[in-house]
């Protein structure tokens, strides 16, 4: 790469991480936490909503999020390299804002779909772009801890919105169908609204800002950020960018593609949204608890205990953001899987030999490993392994592919319990682990600890069948590195 350009991108890659780092990635981060608080509380309010949804419909109630998240992601694709990353991120916190408090309001049941449908497409579009930006200003020896909010504020809304849940239901249960349901949904419009004030303060992606030639934005966004960048050095890394010849597609690209694509698919159908959205009705329909007179309560109850999930769920989470950059993607993400694989066999054997809370078992430790070892790298890699030109549609795209799996394993969920129950659809996911495994042993290369260009050239270079070892080597060229210094 050109020196100019490099000298740059080097300085990006060795600032120092301060305090409004942390602030600029909770607010890219917003929309994770409605991400998990919004595909969340449906499973505790539909229960609720007077709308007499069945067959297909009673399924896209719960999905709708999902798939409105997929065309999210397909508009993400066209403008996020175009417009920029920010641009993008203000916008979905604004439609959010909106969607919400109409959902709340609805007034009928199609009103209720439609708007369930634009909350989705948000949360999908900024899905899209939020871990791209975050990496693009990261330095490369944080750059997994921060990329890993995306993740960690999606677990916290999982957790908010069955907490918020079982106070508002525990607090006014006779308003269950009337009010509760719509202040759940109302709710989520408040953390959107400081997403929408706070982002427009927010620096744009100097990588972004690099490619598209905005000379003097770059220069004030990297005084923000605390990097003193001369005039000149700015003219011959502009210039530097405009000689350069660019594939958009490359041979590098659709290696990356390769991985991530499969990494994401693999995310989602190995059943992770299972106990989330379908966890209250699953825990109340094993009878675990004691009964009680009121139903109300025990649908209370077993909120409640889809609660504990999440709170191992964001607890486990923290792992990752603590030993990503340490340990490194590869290490966590294939002892994820195999403690994943493990626990669907033992909760599969146990709930077939009538051991019913061998679920509840087998949900807890399966979240931990997927939790610090497989949500979050998903989306780091998602903004890891593509050329900034087009990271921003990549990323748009994989995260279409995460949504429409993520809408395949809610619609397709109910059938198998229907069929092959419980302890079968366990069973299942067991053997998408071990595929998981055993693909990602062969393809998931270690990425810690290199600059986002290294990645690039080195997936250019290499062909898929080497990439890890390749990876690899100049990993551990740059730890030694470190060490030397």
């Amino acid at each position: 790469m050109s020196s100019a350009l490099q000298e740059i991108l080097d300085k990006i890659d060795r600032s120092r991480v301060t305090r409004l780092y942390w602030i600029i990635t909770v607010l890219a981060a917003i929309g994770g936490f409605l991400f998990g608080y919004d595909t969340s509380v449906i499973g505790t309010v539909a229960v609720f909503v007077p709308y007499n949804f069945t067959g297909f419909l009673l399924g896209y109630e719960i999905a709708s999020a999902s798939l409105g998240a997929a065309i999210g992601a397909l508009i993400g694709y066209f403008s996020t390299d175009r417009y920029g990353r920010k641009s993008l991120l203000i916008v979905d916190a604004g439609i959010y804002t909106g969607a919400a408090i109409l959902t709340a309001l609805s007034v009928n049941d199609i009103m209720f779909l439609v708007m369930r449908t634009i909350i989705g497409i948000a949360i999908g579009a900024d899905s899209a772009v939020a871990t791209s930006y975050i990496t693009e200003y990261a330095p490369k020896d944080r750059r997994g801890s921060l990329a890993i909010m995306q993740q960690w504020m999606i677990t916290i809304g999982i957790l908010g919105s069955y907490l918020v849940g079982s106070a508002v239901l525990y607090i006014a249960p006779s308003l269950a169908y009337t009010v509760d349901w719509r202040l759940l949904l109302a709710l989520a419009a408040i953390p959107s609204l400081i997403g929408l004030v706070l982002r427009f303060m927010m620096p744009e992606s100097p990588r972004w800002l690099l490619v598209s030639g905005k000379k003097e934005k770059l220069k004030s966004d990297l005084r923000r950020l605390g990097l003193q960048i001369d005039d000149s050095l700015l003219d011959r890394a502009a210039s530097e960018v405009r000689s350069e010849v660019r594939q958009s597609f490359d041979i590098a690209t659709k290696r990356a593609f390769t991985i991530v694509a499969l990494w994401i698919i693999f995310q989602q159908i190995t059943g992770i949204n299972v106990p989330f959205y379908y966890g209250p009705t699953i825990i109340e329909n094993l009878h675990l608890f004691s009964s009680t007179s009121n139903p109300m309560y025990s649908q209370i109850n077993s909120v409640l205990a889809s609660s504990i999930l999440a709170v191992i769920n964001t607890a486990a989470t923290y792992i990752a953001f603590r030993y990503i950059d340490r340990i490194g993607r590869r290490k966590l993400a294939l002892s994820a899987y195999t403690g994943m694989l493990i626990f669907d066999l033992i909760g599969g054997i146990l709930v077939m030999q009538g051991v019913l809370v061998g679920a509840l078992i087998a949900f807890a430790g399966f979240i931990i490993f997927f939790a610090y070892g497989v949500g979050g790298t998903g989306w780091l890699i998602q903004a890891e392994y593509f050329d900034t030109p087009v990271r921003g549609r990549m990323a748009a795209i994989i995260a279409l592919i995460d949504w429409l799996a993520n809408f395949i394993i809610i619609e397709v969920f109910p059938v198998m319990l229907s069929t092959i129950g419980l302890a079968g659809s366990m069973f299942v996911f067991t053997a998408l682990d071990a595929i998981a495994l055993g693909l990602f042993y062969k393809l998931l290369p270690e990425t810690k600890g290199l600059s986002l260009e290294t990645i690039v050239k080195t997936f250019r270079e290499t062909p898929l069948t080497r990439v890890v070892s390749e990876f690899n080597s100049i990993t551990k060229g740059e730890e030694i590195k470190v060490k030397d210094k």
